[in-house]
């Protein structure tokens, strides 16, 4: 397993900064940041690079203040990022059909315990489930085998291939993913997986990262005390060419098209996802946009 040291850094003071943190990206799909970091300093790097999406979370000018709140009365999945549970590491949006490209993650407190943060390459997760599993990686990548989101939700595949010719990963592991009976003994192992391959990261006031989002998953151990961070999604600006997902490693076995259709009509198979429960998740639900749309959305 990779750790922290094998990633990009890159201190946002750094004129080239900009530069640096495009090519952490093309290269590695991330680059972690420290130096300055406040609101102003995290929108001035994030518009740098990023055409930044506003939604239900956010402020308007994009920008999501991660803190502990209230619980909420109706116990919306959704707002689990606003508590002090863990949250497995998962894709940013994906219940919408475009999940945002990028995500940008700073701590301005972090906990007084807890609260580390836990960052999985899909590029790593493909490439080690196409050399162990390759009857799996098929199943995983089956179009409309996944539906992610409460309600109707999208109907998609945990990996896809891009326009690109490349591979995308969309995966969430808890109460608002239901999978199509074919994937009910692959599930377990994808957990095994996603945590046999999670890097901590242990983010100080004025450190974060930023990510493709569509490559990394990203979640959080439990934690206590106020621990305060800030979010912003969006989408590569024109200028910056910023390539999709990941290339497998040679000799995997390509995700198989998203565009391709099964011959089961849509309707029943999206009856077939919403009543086929796998056991109770243990994990707690996942915070982000992923139950209602993001305003804003192209």
């Amino acid at each position: 397993m990779r750790d922290i040291e094998d990633l990009p850094h890159v201190d946002l003071r750094d004129p080239d900064s900009t530069s640096r943190i495009l090519n952490g990206l093309i290269t590695h799909g991330i680059a972690l940041f420290q130096g300055g970091i406040e609101r102003n300093d995290l929108l001035c790097a994030a518009r740098s690079l990023i055409r930044i999406r506003t939604h239900r979370d956010s402020d308007s000018d994009g920008v999501t203040t991660i803190a502990q709140r209230p619980a909420a009365k109706d116990g919306e999945a959704s707002l689990a990022g606003f508590t002090d549970r863990q949250l497995w590491p998962h894709t940013d949006g994906s219940a919408v059909c475009r999940p945002p490209r990028v995500l940008m993650l700073a701590c301005l407190r972090p906990a007084q315990i807890g609260g580390s943060s836990h960052l999985v390459d899909g590029r790593d997760l493909y490439d080690e489930i196409a050399r162990t599993e390759p009857a799996m990686l098929a199943a995983l990548s089956k179009p409309r085998s996944a539906c992610f989101g409460g309600g109707p939700g999208h109907l998609g595949a945990v990996f896809e291939q891009t326009t690109e010719g490349r591979t995308a990963v969309r995966l969430r592991l808890d109460e608002l993913a239901r999978f199509a009976p074919m994937l009910a003994l692959s599930i377990d192992r994808l957990r095994v997986l996603v945590e046999q391959l999670t890097i901590p990261v242990d983010l100080r006031e004025c450190q974060g990262y930023v990510l493709v989002n569509d490559r990394w998953l990203h979640g959080r151990t439990g934690f206590a005390g106020n621990r305060l961070m800030l979010r912003i999604i969006g989408d590569p600006l024109p200028t910056h060419a910023l390539p999709s997902g990941f290339c497998p490693a040679e000799g995997s076995q390509p995700a198989l098209r998203a565009t391709w259709r099964p011959s089961i009509p849509h309707h029943y198979l999206a009856h077939r996802l919403r009543v086929a429960q796998l056991r109770p998740p243990s994990m707690e639900p996942i915070n982000d946009v992923d139950a209602r749309p993001l305003k804003g959305t192209p």
